[in-house]
C-alpha cells in the first residue's frame, strides 16, 4: 500500500472500518480501533537477539504480495548498536516486538505482519486482536492440472464445461477477494494492556501504540492516531 497522506488514511480508515463492521465483526462485538498498512519493516528482539528486518520465526500465512523493494533500515538499527528505543527514529521501521521466546504472542503477531508486508492491518475489538489482511492477498489457489489424456469429442465437451466452471469460479474469487481474513488474532483475556508510547530521541518523538500481551511480550505499532486510539483499547478488556 502506497504511503498516504492524512487525509486519505482518514478516508481509507473511515472505509475499512465500515468493511470490518460488515464482513469481520461478530454479533456483539465492537470495533475499537484499525491501524492501517504501512510501507515499513518489523523489527524484533527475541531472548535478547535482535533481527532487523524480521523473518518468521513461525508458520505464517503464504501470501502472494511481492517482496518489498522500500529502502532498508539503518546499519544502525540492523546492527543492533542503538541504545534504548533509539530504533524508532528509523522512520522505515513500523512495528518492533519483544519477547523471551519465538513461541509468545507478539512474535505471532510480528511474523504475520512480516509475512504480508504493506497489506496488514492491525485491528483490536472488544473481543480480539488480529492481524488482517484482504483474502486475496493469501497464497493463490493452485491451478487444477488439465487432463492431458482427454481427447475427441467427450475430451472437448469436458474441457468446455471445465472452463465454464473455471470462469464461474473467477469471479466468485474475484468477489471474496476484497473479503477481511484474519491471519493471526488472541482474545483479549491474552492482552494485558494498550498504551499511547512516544519513542526514540527525535522531537517530537514517534507515536506508538504499545501492546502488552499476558505471557509478557510486548507489540508497538506505529500510528499517528496512537495516542488517541490508547484510550479506546479499555473496551477489549
Amino acid at each position: 500500500m502506497a504511503d498516504l497522506n492524512e487525509l486519505d488514511r482518514e478516508i481509507l480508515e473511515r472505509k475499512w472500518s465500515v468493511k470490518l463492521d460488515e464482513k469481520w465483526v461478530a454479533d456483539g462485538e465492537q470495533l475499537l480501533w484499525l491501524v492501517l498498512p504501512e510501507q515499513g519493516y518489523v523489527g524484533s528482539t527475541v531472548a535478547g537477539r535482535t533481527l532487523v528486518p524480521h523473518s518468521p520465526l513461525s508458520e505464517a500465512v503464504s501470501s502472494n504480495v511481492d517482496t518489498s523493494d522500500w529502502p532498508l533500515p539503518s546499519e544502525l538499527v540492523t546492527s543492533g548498536r542503538y541504545l534504548n528505543d533509539e530504533w524508532a527514529d528509523d522512520p522505515s521501521i513500523m512495528w518492533w516486538v519483544f519477547a523471551d521466546s519465538a513461541e509468545r504472542d507478539a512474535i505471532r503477531f510480528g511474523d504475520h505482519l512480516s509475512a504480508v508486508p504493506g497489506e496488514a492491518f492491525l485491528a483490536l475489538s472488544s473481543s480480539r486482536l488480529a492481524v488482517i489482511v484482504e483474502q486475496g492477498k493469501l497464497g493463490a489457489r493452485q491451478a487444477e492440472q488439465r487432463d492431458e489424456t482427454s481427447t475427441g469429442w467427450f475430451g472437448k465437451v469436458r474441457s468446455a464445461a471445465a472452463q465454464v466452471q473455471q470462469a464461474a469460479e473467477g469471479i466468485a474469487a474475484l468477489k471474496d477477494a476484497k473479503q477481511p481474513h484474519s491471519c493471526v488474532e488472541v482474545p483479549v483475556s491474552r492482552v494485558a494492556a494498550v498504551n499511547f508510547a512516544p519513542l526514540g530521541r527525535s522531537i517530537p518523538r514517534a507515536p506508538f501504540l504499545r501492546i502488552d500481551f499476558v505471557d509478557g511480550s510486548v507489540l508497538f505499532a506505529r500510528h499517528y492516531q496512537a495516542e488517541a486510539h490508547a484510550p479506546k483499547s479499555s473496551g477489549g478488556r
